[in-house]
């Protein structure tokens, strides 16, 4: 790790040595050395199943290394789970979050410690309120405290977690608190992360910070100092003001990438025959009539800012939600409205945006997920065959390339790329027409969007018709045969995005806002 110094002689206020964690058949930490400098973010990066997850549990006592060593401000401390953590200033804000979404900001602030506020043997509710709207203003949140947290935007309830641990910090005294946030943009747009951004300097006066994103730019705009993890190991350290994402996606891959980032040389022209075609459609407060075709084997990218209405159009295709007007036709047959069951017998699939709560079981193993849709193909005198099953997983497995020790390792283990790759193994195998993709390759690395990318465009050459929603109008551009401009409900501009021609994102913006 010498790519950089660490450009400061402060003591670190957590220093890890030597961190080892295996699991059967995987080494997931392999000698781990890792300082956190007080005042400073820590960007740390690293491919789908490269160690992140496990070193972060590993510092919130989740994990217990095999080997090696922690030290807390110079002193050695064995960590002995997250409560414990939690005492000594140690918290994390996870990717999903923590809250109780039936309970207000001020109830979840001060879960468990409500004895705090006890006056004369009585809980008093107004010290609480005035002590968490003081504790969020300090972070620049002026929110209804008695607001519910299921009533509240994704930024105020990340905000609500941080305010959390460093209130909790305080109440067991302890200076200089590190904050560990996995994945704090996923769900935010984008003035909610320029928020979070302020504040994350604002935080770092009296926090340490380790930031966690496969969003690259994100991290070295805002990371003082950048570690890189790949395959369990450490290997390499960055200053965050110097370093650039192509070296940063080089070092966690192990190889540079083509500038065809999209694999925009295996685009082809698709088939002229029409798979779905949707008519006339609206939905009252969400978008206005609107009709598009999508054909065999042709990648049309839907685009929008947030709240343009391109969201409900998809869940009105997938079954979702039901139009008022118009249909939704598979190969010339029209869909029931409003029924998920229906359009997933005919042949329409749908990638959730939220891959973890709607897309996967992650109780149930990744041959199982796969397995899911296609049963009855599994049978034999009535009853599934666990040979058939296996074999059925394996070849999705090996054609999809996901990475899991065992077909009956639950999905709930996995990789974030991977349980993304299982859930479109989990329609391939169903022989699906036409798929729905909702940010594809959100909270995946670089090397997993890769493969989907290469996943994708196998589809397209098989014929399947894709309408998707990108993470980023590149990818949007990149990956499209055909883009549909969205914007206030109306579908405002087609454009072709043809491989010789590809648009700039600037073109499309004019259009968007």
């Amino acid at each position: 790790m010498n790519e950089a110094a660490r450009g400061t002689a402060v003591p670190p206020a957590l220093a890890l040595r030597g961190i080892r964690k295996e699991y059967p058949g995987v080494v997931a930490l392999d000698r781990v050395d890792l300082d956190v400098y007080p005042g400073q973010i820590l960007g740390l990066v690293g491919e789908n199943g490269a160690g992140k997850s496990t070193l972060m549990k590993v510092m919130i006592g989740l994990v217990q290394p095999d080997a090696g060593s922690i030290a807390l401000n110079g002193a050695p401390i064995v960590l002995n789970g997250p409560l414990h953590a939690a005492e000594q200033g140690i918290g994390m804000v996870f990717q999903d979050g923590c809250l109780i979404a039936n309970l207000t900001i001020v109830e979840n602030l001060f879960l468990c410690h409500e004895l705090q506020f006890r006056r004369r043997g009585l809980l008093s509710r107004r010290d609480m309120r005035e002590e968490a709207r003081r504790v969020l203003e300090q972070l620049g949140v002026h929110v209804d405290v008695d607001l519910r947290v299921e009533e509240a935007s994704p930024a105020v309830r990340q905000m609500v977690e941080i305010a959390r641990l460093l209130w909790l910090s305080t109440l067991y005294g302890r200076e200089n608190p590190l904050l560990i946030l996995d994945e704090p943009t996923t769900v935010l747009n984008d003035d909610e992360r320029a928020t979070l951004f302020s504040s994350l300097q604002r935080i770092k006066e009296r926090a340490s910070v380790i930031f966690i994103s496969h969003r690259l730019q994100e991290v070295v705009d805002t990371a003082d100092r950048i570690v890189v993890l790949k395959d369990g190991r450490a290997v390499a350290e960055l200053a965050g003001p110097d370093a650039q994402t192509a070296r940063i996606e080089e070092l966690m891959v192990g190889h540079t990438f083509a500038a065809d980032r999209y694999r925009e040389h295996e685009q082809r022209e698709p088939s002229p025959e029409v798979v779905l075609d949707v008519r006339d459609l609206s939905r009252k407060e969400s978008f206005e009539r609107l009709s598009f075709t999508v054909r065999r084997g042709e990648i049309v990218s839907l685009v929008g800012l947030v709240g343009s209405g391109k969201e409900a159009v998809c869940r009105c295709i997938n079954g979702l939600e039901r139009p008022d007007t118009g249909a939704v036709l598979l190969n010339g047959t029209q869909i029931q409205a409003g029924s998920p069951s229906e359009a997933v017998r005919r042949g329409i699939g749908h990638v959730p945006v939220d891959r973890r709560n709607d897309g996967l079981a992650l109780a149930m193993s990744v041959s199982e997920n796969i397995n899911l849709l296609v049963l009855e193909r599994l049978r034999v005198a009535g009853f599934i065959a666990p040979r058939l099953e296996q074999k059925n997983a394996r070849t999705w497995i090996e054609s999809c390339r996901i990475k899991t020790p065992s077909a009956r390792s639950l999905c709930g283990t996995l990789s974030g790329g991977n349980q993304q790759k299982t859930v479109i193994a989990k329609w391939l195998t169903s022989r699906v027409q036409a798929l729905v993709l909702d940010h594809p390759t959100r909270g995946v690395d670089v090397g997993a969007k890769d493969e989907i990318y290469r996943i994708l465009r196998r589809l397209a050459q098989e014929g399947v018709a894709m309408l998707i929603m990108c993470d980023t109008l590149e990818e949007d551009i990149g990956l499209s045969n055909r883009m549909l401009i969205m914007k206030d409900g109306r579908l405002v501009k087609e454009v072709d995005c043809a491989p010789e021609h590809k648009p700039t994102p600037r073109e499309i913006i004019q259009h968007i806002v």
